[in-house]
């Protein structure tokens, strides 16, 4: 027996497959939040200038992959990916060159919502921000600053900014329906 769907049962089919996984990432965002939080905590080891204090990169990749994130090492960074219907969500975590065991600690992050749609926007907001907060994880008045200036420049066409000692920028390319941030040490 075949059971084949009508048009209007795919569509709600595919809306509830795009909520679903809306839910599952807002909460894999808090997850990994309370991750980071709990390890800033525990290492306090000062990395330099230029690197995410207390925060080292294999704990934000398991963070990921916790999430759902296929991850791979590129050598001088780490790339995840995240795929959602036709939305995917990736960020590359560039390694402190500069720092002795440089191997362990972020230097910079490039997050990128490729084929974002209106059902994903909320989504997008709490991956873009998850990131940006992880330099002022201890610190939620600036948490909420980031967290304001990326609202309005994912609603807007994008701008960069500076936070303390961190650089952000916002790109939002039409040509490639994608969504950036880069978040790297101010020098």
């Amino acid at each position: 027996m075949t059971v084949e769907l009508t048009r209007s049962g795919r569509g709600s089919r595919r809306i509830a497959v795009v909520a679903i996984a809306a839910i599952v990432f807002l909460l894999a965002g808090v997850g990994a939040y309370a991750v980071a939080h709990n390890v800033r905590k525990q290492d306090t080891k000062y990395c330099g200038h230029d690197c995410v204090p207390g925060l080292k990169i294999g704990t934000v990749v398991e963070a990921l992959r916790g999430q759902g994130h296929t991850c791979a090492d590129k050598r001088q960074f780490w790339s995840c990916e995240l795929r959602i219907g036709k939305v995917r969500f990736e960020a590359d975590l560039f390694r402190a060159v500069n720092v002795a065991d440089f191997y362990e600690y972020i230097s910079k992050v490039e997050a990128r919502i490729i084929n974002p749609d209106s059902t994903t926007a909320a989504a997008g907001l709490d991956y873009m921000s998850w990131f940006a907060a992880l330099p002022h994880r201890d610190d939620p008045s600036t948490v909420k600053k980031v967290g304001g200036w990326l609202a309005e420049q994912i609603a807007g066409d994008g701008d960069i900014t500076f936070v303390l000692d961190w650089e952000y920028a916002l790109e939002r390319n039409a040509n490639t329906r994608s969504i950036e941030l880069t978040m790297k040490r101010r020098y």
